[in-house]
């Protein structure tokens, strides 16, 4: 993942407003922004059952959208921008047709291709609320033993961890790389993402959440000394060997 799409942590963005009331924070603001957000997010979801990509494919997909274009995206825009992306790559759709998707939608019409036929998988509106419900399990059977257990010291890579796909995708964010932690809960094994995103199989391995302190990540000047952030993590991204 590049630095301009690994924005997690770092410096410069500015705060992120909330409202306070007696020390309490105040969620009045409507889950969707926009009526098209809750769109975006819908058609999202229901293009997974047809059962071209994995939840990491798609995560990957967000983060190869052009620097300036994730820069000044909005959160939804990416999500639907990155959906197109996966469509046309899986040729669920074409370039054409979604030009004339477009055209049709500026000119005030309806766009309906009466030449396609639904896809045997598509998510169908009563089978909306099971078929969330059940989710993607991620849990796979473990294949060896875990090298970790609860309590133990380990630190990050102070690299990008996924070693099968230069610049590939990885739930390993930089602000938590080449850092100390401890590791308070072990969740078995589970399908990598760094292989998962990239058609590469489970990969399955053993993950962990690991609990940083504050000062850890970002130093005494930024961190406070109250505050600790837990990351889930899988078994490759840490190392003991300096301990």
């Amino acid at each position: 993942m590049t630095r301009s799409h690994d924005m997690g942590g770092r410096f410069g963005d500015g705060n992120i407003p909330i409202k306070l009331k007696d020390g309490r924070f105040i969620d009045d603001e409507p889950v969707f922004k926009f009526e098209w957000h809750a769109k975006a997010l819908a058609v999202t979801l229901a293009a997974a059952p047809v059962g071209k990509w994995s939840i990491d494919k798609g995560r990957f997909f967000r983060e190869c959208l052009p620097p300036l274009d994730y820069s000044r995206f909005s959160y939804y825009e990416k999500w639907i921008s990155a959906l197109v992306n996966l469509l046309v790559e899986k040729k669920l759709i074409n370039s054409e047709e979604l030009k004339n998707a477009v055209n049709e939608i500026q000119n005030n019409k309806p766009y309906i291709n009466q030449e396609k036929h639904y896809h045997p998988d598509m998510l169908k509106p009563e089978d909306v609320s099971i078929t969330l419900g059940r989710g993607g399990p991620s849990k796979r059977a473990d294949l060896k033993k875990p090298r970790y257990k609860i309590g133990d010291i380990v630190k990050t890579l102070n690299f990008s961890p996924n070693k099968y796909k230069t610049g590939g995708h990885t739930r390993l964010p930089m602000y938590a790389r080449g850092k100390q932690g401890k590791i308070i809960l072990h969740h078995q094994s589970h399908v990598l993402p760094d292989k998962s995103a990239h058609n590469l199989g489970d990969g399955q391995e053993h993950l962990y959440t690991v609990e940083f302190l504050s000062y850890e990540l970002w130093g005494n000047t930024n961190g406070n000394e109250n505050d600790i952030v837990c990351i889930d993590l899988w078994e490759s991204y840490l190392t003991n060997d300096s301990f």
